[in-house]
């Protein structure tokens, strides 16, 4: 046994409150109990000792012992007569996120760091937690079971680093390479259990065959099936999920299928490969590191490209989505402002803190990151003749940090992609990732016969493109190992593209709209563009646009294109109850989307890289059937419980 023991009782789940008793051996001195103050994942200091209502102390024999608050998350304890103490709290737990714990009378999702203190000083000895739940409950979790309803963590990280689902929720079990993989499903929704699993098999396989190996002794999906909204959290043996009940149909379900590649690809990259900064821990401060365009940009990246390697999507469905994620980075202001490892080192302050201004002053590391990961990965395969990619730069990280558990210092990942190229980096990451200067995607694109067009320039994707853009000045051609000697990123292409089509024409004012009721309300006003030159600001209410009142965010969009451009109009708004007449001078153009086409000319080669890249790798018959028995041990699967939450 343990000497650290955590006693989980749920005697109410009605009432949103669990409790924790804690009991701790060899106490000889006073101690300090620590409630974590964020969660690995997510970068932001959510102070969850605010969620502790009661607190006591005592030793073994049940006498109370003398403790004092002496910080926000710091509980001191007198030393115990008898070596052993116990601590008691009780903790409100009514947030439904895959970032905090939520309990009701259909579940109690418990996550660690929300939940468990730690003794400080002793955060990487062994504990246990023995987990009272009400009568049918069941629960699910990675740690290693010790027991009836006991489990067993080596130190303080793996216990919240492994959340537990208590209820009465759905399981779904199967094997991959005879490893075992779980669905714990609470909610009601849409789901195709079998299709799950079998989806989410070539998942498992795609990004198996980047690595060589499964890194884990079994995998959990945490799946909570709500009313809109999603997202997940990585975890080492583990993910938490949370989707739309309704979303495993159709479009939303290729997103779901995304989320679940996105954070299962992190139990290589980000739980075992990553930043030295990112574990141990310290959960009471910010932990900061130049290197989240790594954990989170990389992963982004592989996002679709394993939905199309596990065949999952078409090629042209990638690169659909590839062009949507470049429209979306070029229309930020902010692009100009944050460089990519700003963006990584700010996230406490900035990523999870969004205001009114910040499209137009930061960016995201999840964003950009992806997009430098895709720049990076085709420059490796233009600069190899497609003998090296990124896949080859994870596959050496994995071997010198991942599977030696052990994170990497600043600068390694650069290092290690210049080691796998055979040619110098420094240019193209001083570029990417330290300055705000353009990316250079038509550079990058070339190794693989692609362009990047405006929309509507490109015509339709089967059809013959228009003509080529003007080659970067300096780029690398296809096929030539490495840049030229002294090569340096070339000017960015030309963004502002002529001979707009009336038909695609929409009113640019750089506003982001939102319908509050029956009220259009300013969430965002971009930089430089018409409403912003306007003196609109974000909280704004739009009323009335050249006297006629506003109905909604096409109507507007509909009266501007009758104006002509460079035209002035009043808009009408309200600011803080005060009604306000502005000048909002028309500007019309095209959408500012982008769109991926083949060179009219690509070669040999460059098809032999486009084919490699974007290959399938899972045949069908790699799939198993999912009606595997289950593991020994394991319950069978029961019909989905009817949960209110």
């Amino acid at each position: 046994m343990a000497d650290i023991l955590y006693r989980l009782l749920l005697p109410d789940p009605r009432t949103h409150l669990l409790a924790v008793d804690m009991e701790v051996g060899g106490v000889h001195d006073a101690v300090s109990l620590v409630m974590p103050a964020w969660t690995p994942g997510s970068y932001l200091m959510r102070e969850f000792a605010r969620n502790v209502v009661q607190f006591e102390a005592m030793d073994g024999a049940g006498n109370p012992v003398p403790w004092q608050k002496t910080d926000k998350a710091t509980w001191r304890i007198g030393a115990p007569g008898d070596g052993t103490l116990r601590a008691r709290w009780v903790v409100y737990a009514d947030e439904l996120t895959v970032r905090t714990s939520h309990v009701d009378g259909s579940h109690a999702s418990v996550i660690g760091t929300s939940v468990f203190m730690y003794v400080d000083g002793r955060q990487g000895e062994a504990a246990e937690v023995q987990v009272h739940a009400p009568q049918g409950w069941r629960v699910t979790t990675s740690l290693e079971a010790a027991g009836e309803g006991r489990y067993r963590a080596a130190n303080y990280d793996e216990l919240v680093d492994s959340p537990l689902e208590i209820g009465a929720h759905q399981l779904v079990q199967w094997l991959v390479n005879g490893v075992p993989h779980q669905y714990a499903i609470w909610g009601r929704g849409n789901p195709d259990p079998r299709k799950l699993a079998q989806d989410t098999t070539r998942i498992v396989l795609a990004e198996r065959e980047i690595f060589g190996t499964l890194p884990y002794p079994h995998y959990t999906f945490i799946l909570h099936l709500t009313n809109g909204g999603g997202g997940g959290l990585e975890h080492r043996n583990c993910t938490s999920l949370q989707a739309d009940r309704w979303s495993f149909r159709g479009t939303p379900y290729e997103s779901f299928l995304g989320l679940a590649a996105h954070e299962l690809f992190h139990a290589w990259n980000g739980k075992r490969i990553r930043p030295a900064a990112l574990g141990p821990f310290d959960y009471t401060r910010e932990n900061h590191t130049r290197d989240l365009w790594v954990v989170e940009g990389i992963t982004t990246y592989y996002t679709d490209l394993l939905l199309r390697r596990a065949g999952l999507i078409t090629q042209q469905r990638y690169l659909e989505k590839l062009a949507e994620s470049i429209s979306r980075f070029q229309t930020l202001p902010g692009r100009a402002v944050q460089p990519l490892a700003d963006a990584s080192f700010d996230t406490w302050i900035k990523f999870y803190r969004p205001d009114a201004n910040t499209p137009n002053a930061t960016i995201s590391y999840y964003l950009k990151g992806s997009l430098v990961a895709m720049l990076l990965d085709l420059t490796l395969r233009g600069g190899t003749e497609n003998r090296r990619s990124l896949d080859d730069v994870l596959r050496v990280l994995w071997e010198r940090y991942g599977a030696r558990d052990e994170g990497f210092p600043e600068g390694a990942v650069e290092a290690v992609a210049e080691e796998v190229a055979g040619f110098s980096l420094r240019a193209f990451f001083d570029h990417t990732l330290r300055s705000t200067g353009e990316l250079d995607y038509n550079s990058a694109l070339a190794a693989a016969g692609l362009r990047l067009l405006p929309a509507h320039m490109a015509g339709p994707a089967t059809g013959a493109p228009p003509r080529p853009p003007v080659a970067a000045e300096g780029a690398p051609p296809a096929g030539r190992k490495g840049p030229p000697p002294g090569w340096r990123p070339p000017p960015p292409p030309p963004f502002g593209m002529p001979a707009p089509l009336p038909a695609n024409r929409e009113s640019q004012t750089g506003l982001t709209l939102r319908n509050e009721g029956s009220r259009l309300v300013v969430v965002n006003v971009l930089t430089g563009m018409a409403g912003w030159h306007a003196g609109v600001n974000a909280g704004d209410e739009l009323v009335a646009l050249d006297g006629f009142r506003i109905a909604g965010t096409e109507w507007l969009n509909a009266r501007l294109l009758e104006f002509k451009p460079g035209a002035e109009v009043q808009l009408t708004v309200f600011r803080r109850d005060e009604l306000i007449t502005l000048l909002l001078r028309v500007d019309v153009g095209l959408p500012q989307r982008w769109a991926l086409r083949p060179l009219p000319d690509a070669t040999e080669q460059q098809q032999a890289v486009l084919a490699q890249w974007l290959r399938t790798v899972v045949p069908d018959e790699a799939v198993q059937d999912p009606g595997l028995p289950p593991p020994p041990g394991w319950e069978p699967s029961p019909a989905p419980v009817p949960a209110r939450g």
